[in-house]
This record gives structure tokens, C-alpha cells and sequence, in this order.
């Protein structure tokens, strides 16, 4: 994608503390691009959720490429185009961006994603390049990892241990009201902690739970996903409902992980 003649990139690349590659320019004040990868992008900010470089191939996922733009307001009054290309383990490009800007065009971040699900992606290295009227000015590797498969022995050896509460002691962090008989009460909420005992087994793979509060008629009352990834370091979750105004009667929090159900613990709630 380079065309001939002069480059303005200096030959010998500068790697970044965040390991994006950068040819820097040979002239000072030209644009300079800085890459971060990701699981997904809030929708109401645009903030990155899960950035890493290691990524587990699953179902419906995708990795997102976020190009932050260095010196652009030095030439927002031209036409600015750039090609953001990714690359597979065997070279060759499979998916391809343009994204043009316009004059007096204030973005600073552009991006692009591609599908990880199984039926696309194979395990690998792979590469994302960004170009600047096609010239390369930045490059970085990500890795996808083979799809998580769950099994009885796998969820055995995550080890995971519910525990409901009703509250956090601000003081001491102390859990207060372990149990699993609670009194439906205003503004009274039922919490549960999940400790996975051997949560560091699973390390190097994305791991997708969803956490279910089921109703005393076996309907679902809340569900929460939360995602641990290979560079979180925590081997705990939470999820809390509010028990005002529920029904009194029996109820349960199910753990799910990747679509399997791991582990469960059956509360009560009365009136008095």
C-alpha cells in the first residue's frame, strides 16, 4: 500500500512503551498515530473495555484497534486519509479501513474492529497497520488464543465460591449478613461475592461470565456480564440486587461461565 517515491518516514521505527511500532517523521510537526487494542468501546464515552494484546477467540467477540492521533490539529486544515489494515498469521491483510478527514475535522481517535468468533479467526499472531496516505506510520501485534471450551473438570478446578451478604463494612471491609436468609426491607439489597479459588489456572484466556438472579418462579430477576481477561489481576466478582418490594420466597444466584453453569447457592427471602 506504499507508494513510490520519497518517503517522509524515517527508515529505523521507534517502539513505544505500549509496544506500538512508530515511524517517526522526518519532518517535525507531521502526524504520528499511537495504537491500543481492546474488547469492546463504552458506548456513552467511547472508553476503552478490556485492552490488552492477548485475546481468547469466542463466539460474537471482536478486538478493537484505537488509533490516537498525534499532531493533527498541526494540519486540520487539509484532507487527511488514512488506511487501517489488519493482518493474519500468515501475512496477508484480510480486512481493510479507509477513514478520511476532513478540514476543520476535530476527531483526535479513529478505529476499526474485526470478529474473533471461532468461524473466522484461527489462533495466531497478528498484526494491525496504520497508513497516512498510505505510508506506514505505525504498526502493532496482538495474539489471539485458541476458543475456551468449558468443561465439568475445567469449572472443577476454577474453583468458585459464592458468598451473599447484605453489606460492606466501610470501616473494616468486612462482609456484614452472610447468609442465605434475608428480610425484605427498604432500601435493602442482597449482594454476592464469587471468589475463583484457582482463577490464575485460566490465566492466559478471556473469561466470560454471567451472573443470574433467579425468582421464586424461576424467572431471571437481573443478569450482569463481567469479563476477566489475562492482564486483570483480580479472582473476584460481585453482582447485588435490591430485595425492596420483591416477593418473599425462594431464590438463587447462578454463575455462568462462557454459556456453562458453574456454580450456585439458593437464598430466601421473608417478610419479617
Amino acid at each position: 500500500m506504499i507508494l513510490a517515491g520519497c518517503s517522509s518516514r524515517v527508515e529505523t521505527p521507534v517502539v513505544t512503551a505500549g509496544s506500538t511500532i512508530i515511524y517517526p517523521a522526518k519532518k517535525a510537526g507531521d502526524i504520528s498515530a499511537n495504537i491500543t487494542f481492546c474488547r469492546k468501546l463504552n458506548k456513552v464515552d467511547g472508553g476503552q473495555i478490556g485492552a490488552g494484546t492477548v485475546f481468547s477467540i469466542m463466539e460474537n467477540a471482536k478486538v478493537y484497534a484505537v488509533v490516537d492521533l498525534e499532531n493533527h490539529f498541526n494540519l486540520i486544515d487539509r484532507d487527511l486519509m488514512f488506511h487501517l489494515d489488519w493482518i493474519g498469521p500468515n501475512g496477508r491483510s484480510f480486512y481493510r479501513k479507509q477513514i478520511n478527514l476532513s478540514p476543520g475535522d476535530t476527531a483526535t481517535v479513529i478505529n476499526s474492529s474485526v470478529s474473533i468468533s471461532p468461524e473466522k479467526r484461527q489462533a495466531g499472531e497478528y498484526s494491525f497497520r496504520v497508513y497516512y496516505f498510505r505510508e506506514l506510520i505505525a504498526e502493532k501485534k496482538f495474539e489471539l488464543l485458541p476458543e475456551l471450551i468449558i468443561t465439568p473438570s475445567m469449572a472443577e478446578e476454577l474453583a468458585p465460591h459464592i458468598t451473599l451478604y447484605r453489606k460492606t463494612s466501610k470501616k473494616t471491609g468486612k462482609l456484614i449478613g452472610e447468609g442465605t436468609i434475608f428480610t425484605i426491607k427498604k432500601k435493602r439489597r442482597v449482594r454476592a461475592l464469587i471468589n475463583l479459588g484457582n482463577r490464575f489456572a485460566f490465566n492466559n484466556s478471556d473469561l466470560i461470565f454471567h451472573l443470574d438472579w433467579i425468582g421464586p418462579d424461576g424467572k431471571s430477576v437481573y443478569r450482569k456480564q463481567i469479563g476477566l481477561y489475562p492482564d486483570d489481576s483480580t479472582s473476584t466478582i460481585k453482582s447485588s440486587i435490591s430485595i425492596d418490594k420483591k416477593l418473599p420466597g425462594k431464590y438463587s444466584f447462578q454463575l455462568f461461565l462462557s454459556g456453562q453453569l458453574i456454580a450456585e447457592k439458593e437464598f430466601e427471602l421473608q417478610d419479617h
